[in-house]
């Protein structure tokens, strides 16, 4: 079955104006991704209704971090947005998020260690038995971050395609360059477990990993390690140039073989 999508909320239409100075750079880099994507016979679309996020990770049966839910912490529409790539016949094959932070005062490191960044109030908000320290590299590199950053996270990949695409890397990089290119907001900081960050840093390509992360969770009592992560910008306009000299070809892995002509990938309304 085909997957209809607006035009508003396909890639390309989502970006509108690029604040930065590199604004040619993430230009000829998006359009490069449009045109990979489509001779790949994948869409890929990018959604400012988050509920309708959380609406997806239910049925994957994935946890919605805090940072992308209006109930728990609110945004502005327009300061959170998701990604859904979908295969030719409409397969949903994997997502991530992104949302811009402006903090007003204090710095992340703040903000972490009293639970603030996403519990609008900890105290009375925060469950049962939940409790989140900040030690080692990491307090000392969430102490550097003040003012506007970018928080990643979501990314889902359909189990059909584990192992078997690069999606992991892509959505990324995509998701970390629409951050820097309508907000300019950096770094792009998330949490990583460390038996997921062991398993697949290489994949994520977060310049920055910092131990000293520990996160007691009731829902997951027996994975509380974790390692504060970020892509900084330099490291993400060092990708995108990797990315554009590259040149056209299989720059996205998909599994799929018979692809039929981009025309034929998506219906557009």
């Amino acid at each position: 079955m085909m997957k209809t999508i607006s035009y508003a909320d396909l890639l390309l239409a989502r970006i509108g104006q690029i604040v930065v100075p590199e604004r040619v750079l993430f230009d000829h880099y998006f359009l490069n991704v449009d045109a990979d994507l489509k001779q790949a016979g994948v869409t890929l679309a990018v959604y400012d209704d988050m509920s309708a996020f959380a609406d997806v990770c239910a049925q994957a049966g994935k946890f919605v971090p805090n940072a992308f839910r209006t109930d728990m912490v609110p945004f502005e529409r327009g300061d959170a947005y998701w990604l859904a790539a979908y295969d030719f016949e409409g397969t949903l094959m994997a997502t991530s998020a992104i949302r811009r932070y402006d903090l007003p005062h204090k710095t992340l490191g703040d903000w972490l260690a009293t639970g603030a960044l996403f519990y609008p109030d900890p105290i009375n908000t925060m469950p049962e038995g939940e409790r989140f320290y900040l030690h080692e590299e990491a307090d000392a590199y969430a102490s550097t971050i003040r003012g506007s950053f970018t928080y990643l996270g979501g990314l889902w990949i359909n189990p059909l395609f584990r192992g078997k695409t690069n999606f992991a890397e892509a959505l990324l990089t995509i998701s970390s360059s629409l951050a820097v290119s309508k907000w300019d907001s950096a770094p792009m900081v998330s949490i990583a477990e460390d038996e997921v960050l062991v398993k697949n840093g290489g994949k994520y390509r977060f310049d920055v990993s910092c131990p000293g992360v520990y996160w007691h969770r009731p829902h997951k009592p027996e994975r509380t390690k974790m390692w504060l992560v970020a892509r900084t910008r330099p490291a993400i306009v060092q990708d995108v140039e990797r990315f554009c000299d590259a040149g056209p070809g299989n720059r996205f892995q998909v599994p799929l073989r018979q692809v039929p002509e981009p025309a034929a990938a998506v219906a557009v309304g």
